[in-house]
């Protein structure tokens, strides 16, 4: 069955625990953006010793939208207990397929591939198989609060559950009620929160009634 994963995009420590604890009793996965400038130009916070300060039993996935991903991946290995996956882009200049293994055999952390909605999936061909995810962009990375970018996202998340049936497929950034169930129906596993949890008055509430209307999906 498919499930919300809520993103964070923050400026604070005291953002980041306030929205981990809104979240915390309906979710079992965050998305932790990391911005630095180098890939997109925007920045955020994203300090992994504060974090790993933080008792919760919360898995963390880091959404790595810089250039050179594995210091960040090294220290948040490091100090955050319940860091557990991490997710590189393609459009990096780096060799994609060294920093996979890197990641899965000498970190021991699960490796997902975020892919630009331009980035067509023959861009990881070379890694698509090792991966254990694939996050595909329903927007340009960089910004909470974007449009979803429409019928060509669809059409990748097919592609690319039929290039691999196992494979976990996320999608990131535009979600709305209305495309819940053609995502998951196009084979969307993840689908990335931000904006429609945290604009929402009860963000807590929010999370839950979409967790249900998944489980009621997941049902029919």
């Amino acid at each position: 069955m498919s499930q919300i994963v809520p993103a964070f995009l923050v400026e604070s420590f005291e953002e980041f625990e306030t929205k981990l604890r809104l979240v915390e009793p309906h979710t079992k996965l965050i998305q932790v953006d990391v911005l630095d400038g180098s890939l997109f130009g925007q920045t955020n916070w994203f300090d992994a010793e504060q974090i790993g300060t933080l008792k919760t039993d919360v898995d963390m996935e880091l959404h790595l939208m810089v250039k050179n991903p594995l210091p960040v991946i090294e220290t948040w290995n490091k100090h955050v207990p319940t860091f557990k996956r991490a997710i590189i882009h393609a459009e990096i200049d780096r060799p994609v397929g060294a920093i996979v293994d890197q990641v899965k055999d000498k970190l021991g952390l699960e490796v997902g591939v975020a892919v630009n909605p331009e980035t067509p999936l023959s861009a990881i061909e070379n890694v698509l198989h090792t991966i254990d995810q694939l996050t595909i962009m329903g927007v340009h990375p960089g910004k909470s609060g974007q449009a979803f970018l429409g019928q060509s996202v669809l059409d990748k998340i097919a592609e690319a559950r039929q290039h691999r049936e196992d494979l976990v497929i996320e999608m990131d950034g535009g979600l709305t009620d209305e495309l819940i169930e053609p995502l998951t129906n196009m084979g969307a596993n993840r689908l990335c929160a931000a904006s429609l949890i945290f604009k929402d008055p009860d963000p807590t509430g929010k999370l839950q009634a979409l967790n249900e209307r998944l489980m009621g999906l997941g049902a029919n």
